[in-house]
């Protein structure tokens, strides 16, 4: 069967796709010049694509998601080649992690204070507080105070009837020291060590531990910054405190008293789309909320910023823009920046060139409408040959 020259294709978009029922992966070349599916690799391996690659001796850029796989093949196949990004995948992956991020840090349903405060962590109460419930240790203590007063009862009654200390003693199964003490009338049954409290090492770091929960700060991060403040205590009480204060703050945020209700989701709908065109969110909203959550405001900039740089083209503010944002220390932001950070060339290429992954994604759409109509039953060389021979009865746009 004819295909196309292989000295004429100069620039591709990579992408890849499943046959036989998910089970086998290929890899798809579409002609960026002509918009062509040029040819099918029933592989998607580092070595295989790069060998691939190599058969094309003009080749100079290829388009392709973020695949380390795909990335190290092209840098097999030739130091000359240029990697570019595709932007799209680019801006979902970061709007995939400010969602994980507001996932974290807001309930599904929370309630808006009709006027905005920072979150001091009043709703929480005290964590220090005594439960007016009694519980187990007090419940064990009661338990011994009231079998030993039973003990002093027998004692002094034995006292009474003009027995000795020794004799006592030796009747009740104590030691004339113990009944001398029960004998006495000031003798007190509890414990001298009950309701004594041991200094807090974590109380005096409370409040800073509330204001970075209510920021979206991590178990990690809480860590490092009370521990630079002199906190040496260990790692599962600071854990344990902030659980429970973080699961308070969303308790209160669903059934918090008077304010008003705002839903999550309509919060990340920001992150594709302008205020006005969110359903059931006005830009006053907007305002409060960022008021009483500030680090939601510093994510939509930093969201903002990067489709900025990206689409407009401002390849010199990128660094500047990861620098900035890696200063929200978020988990899920940073996770984002080391990634393209390990893969900036192709990054800054998006930026500068105006190739993307498009036809790669469409060509695969393509693919499985074919496959479809053979019903998922045919094979690799079969569903390659039928896809090619249509492209090339195709007429160039």
């Amino acid at each position: 069967m004819p295909v196309p020259e292989k000295e004429a294709v100069t620039k591709v978009c990579i992408d890849d796709f499943a046959f036989r029922k998910r089970k086998t992966y290929g890899t798809i070349m579409v002609d960026i010049d002509t918009h062509r599916i040029i040819d099918l690799l029933a592989s998607r391996e580092s070595a295989d694509v790069a060998e691939w690659l190599k058969s094309y001796p003009n080749l100079e850029v290829v388009s392709r998601d973020g695949s380390v796989s795909y990335k190290s093949a092209i840098e097999q196949a030739g130091s000359h080649l240029q990697q570019v990004s595709d932007r799209f995948h680019l801006v979902k992956g970061l709007t995939d992690a400010a969602k994980k991020f507001l996932s974290r840090l807001l309930a599904a349903n929370f309630t808006l204070p009709t006027e905005a405060s920072h979150y001091d962590g009043k709703p929480t109460g005290d964590y220090w507080d005594k439960p007016v419930k009694e519980d187990a240790p007090a419940a064990e203590h009661n338990a011994n105070v009231k079998k030993k007063m039973k003990t002093v009862e027998q004692v002094r009654e034995f006292g009474k009837q003009g027995l000795n200390k020794s004799e006592i003693a030796r009747i009740v199964g104590i030691n004339r020291v113990t009944v001398a003490k029960y004998l006495k009338d000031d003798f007190n049954p509890s414990s001298a060590y009950y309701h004594t409290t041991i200094p807090s090492k974590i109380k005096p770091y409370s409040q800073e531990i509330k204001n970075m929960l209510s920021e979206g700060k991590t178990f990690k991060q809480i860590s490092a910054v009370i521990r630079e403040r002199g906190y040496d205590g260990a790692d599962g009480t600071i854990r344990m405190f902030a659980t429970r204060e973080r699961r308070l703050m969303k308790e209160a945020a669903e059934q918090g008293g008077s304010g008003e209700k705002i839903e999550r989701k309509w919060l990340i709908s920001l992150l594709y789309h302008p205020v006005d065109e969110v359903r059931s969110l006005s830009q006053d909203q907007l305002d409060r909320i960022i008021e009483e959550y500030p680090i939601i405001g510093r994510v939509y900039d930093a969201v903002t910023g990067f489709k900025g740089a990206l689409f407009g083209k401002k390849e010199a503010e990128l660094d500047k823009w990861a620098e900035e944002t890696e200063a929200l220390e978020i988990d899920e932001l940073e996770s984002f920046i080391n990634g393209i950070k390990r893969d900036i060339t192709a990054v800054k290429n998006a930026i500068r060139l105006d190739y993307n992954n498009g036809l790669a994604e469409g060509s695969v759409n393509k693919l499985k409408v074919v496959k479809r109509i053979m019903y998922g039953r045919n094979s690799f060389e079969l569903l390659k040959g039928k896809l090619l021979r249509l492209e090339l009865k195709r007429k160039i746009n």
